[in-house]
């Protein structure tokens, strides 16, 4: 990885997160009586390689994610509001052509392209409950995204190729479905499927990221 602090920002990340789904749930523990609901989970998502000069197909992404739901129904349909993050950290070495020089000539380096995504989402949502033990639900609504990208060649090369960063934030929207197989009252597994249509607009090169398509991921359940 070629993030300076990553360490730090990761934990920046996770506090914010927690200090976001906390405080959602204490603003709305006066309007149901039952329990929050959170996951912790880890998946996958697809960027699209829009770059001929840069092989390599598209970029699989790993992401790691945290949510919390605060139900306002009650029985076993129950609708409520629901927010959380999901954060990425991840690294590709590929292969960049273009023209060497004034000679008409190419070339063809090994670079390292380094990504940082921070994606928070706030909606709402509607669950089923038949059971104890089973929980289905969806949601929908707004999200925001933060994007960072780092390029690097491997080794020295001569211009034009260089060492390039750029960041940049975009909005846009999401929808989602999973299930939950509780074990206990408290405790469960969780898997589901999240699709978003969302652009980062890069400030530094003023080009823009499509962030769309599927999100699967999997992880645990947790009522509190």
């Amino acid at each position: 990885m070629k993030f300076t602090g990553s360490v730090e920002v990761w934990t920046i990340l996770v506090i914010c997160a927690a200090i976001c789904l906390f405080s959602v749930g204490e603003a709305l523990s006066q309007e149901a009586k039952d329990p929050m609901v959170g996951h912790v989970f880890y998946g996958k998502m697809t960027i699209e390689n829009d770059d001929p000069q840069v092989d390599g197909g598209d970029y699989d992404i790993n992401i790691f994610g945290v949510d919390a739901q605060k139900p306002l129904g009650r029985g076993i349909f129950k609708y409520g509001l629901e927010t959380g993050a999901l954060l990425s950290l991840d690294s590709h070495l590929r292969r960049f052509s273009a023209s060497s020089g004034s000679g008409g000539g190419s070339a063809s380096v090994s670079i390292d392209i380094s990504s940082l995504l921070i994606d928070f989402f706030f909606g709402g949502y509607v669950a089923l409950e038949p059971v104890r033990w089973l929980r289905l639900y969806a949601g929908a609504g707004p999200l925001l995204i933060y994007g960072r990208r780092e390029i690097e060649p491997e080794t020295p090369v001569p211009e034009p190729f260089s060492y390039e960063t750029d960041s940049g934030i975009g909005a846009g929207l999401y929808a989602r479905a999973g299930i939950d197989i509780l074990f206990t009252d408290y405790f469960g597994l969780n898997a589901g499927a999240r699709i978003t249509e969302t652009t980062l607009s890069l400030e530094d090169t003023a080009a823009s990221v499509d962030i769309k398509g599927w999100q699967y991921y999997a992880g645990l359940a947790f009522h509190f």
